[in-house]
This record gives C-alpha cells, structure tokens and sequence, in this order.
C-alpha cells in the first residue's frame, strides 16, 4: 500500500513539476509583464503550498521509519531551484514594471506642456 501511494505521488509530482516549468518558461519569454506576473503569482502561491504539505507528510514527527527516497532527492532540489527562480523573477518583473513606470510619468510630464502649448492662442 505504502509503495502504491509512493508512485502515485512520484506522478502527481512529475505532473507539477512540468506545469510548473512550463508557466514559468511562459512567464519568461511573455510579452507582457502582466500575464507573466500572474503565472509567476501563482506559482509563488502554490508550490509553498504543495512543498510545505509534502515534508509535513513526510518527515512528520509521528512516523517511525524514514527513508529519504529518490523522490524527496527530487522535491527538494525541485522546490529550491523553483523558489529561487520564482523569487528571481518576481524582483526582475517588479523592477522592471517600476522603470516603465517612471519612463511613463516622465512622458507624461514632456507630454503636458506640449498639449499646453497647442491649446494656447498665439
């Protein structure tokens, strides 16, 4: 019974793990900021989640045998690279968003006095 829920999570595991590189390749090369930083949100929300449910299952204080298997090699050296990535890419978007944002005001600012000049008899 245990080897039997052991691969089935083996699977579910492999499953999350190319959806979760495949919305972050998405997230990488997407044109626009906003759609990446949503798929970025979410796999900053749900891979704590699965990672944190996953070692409270496993190494929790109430199980008497351990055995660190070729699956928990693979979760956390999965989990570290994705949180890492993640992190990386959350601070990039952020920084980048908050450049186009004063590119932005600083074109709005050029912008006014033109419109103002036009408006203006002469």
């Amino acid at each position: 019974m245990n080897e039997k829920i052991h691969k089935y999570q083996e699977r579910i595991f492999n499953v999350f793990i190319k959806v979760t590189y495949t919305m972050l390749f998405l997230s990488i090369f997407s044109s626009s900021f906003e759609f990446s930083h949503q798929y970025l949100l979410m796999i900053s929300t749900y891979l704590p989640i699965y990672v944190c449910l996953f070692l409270i299952w496993r190494f929790n204080p109430f199980r008497t045998h351990y055995e660190f298997t070729d699956l928990d090699r693979k979760i956390a050296f999965s989990a570290g690279i994705i949180i890492l990535t993640t992190t990386i890419l959350n601070k990039y978007i952020e920084y980048i968003k908050a450049k186009v944002k004063q590119v932005n005001e600083k074109l709005k600012d050029q912008l006014i006095p033109l419109t103002q000049l036009s408006t203006q008899k002469v």
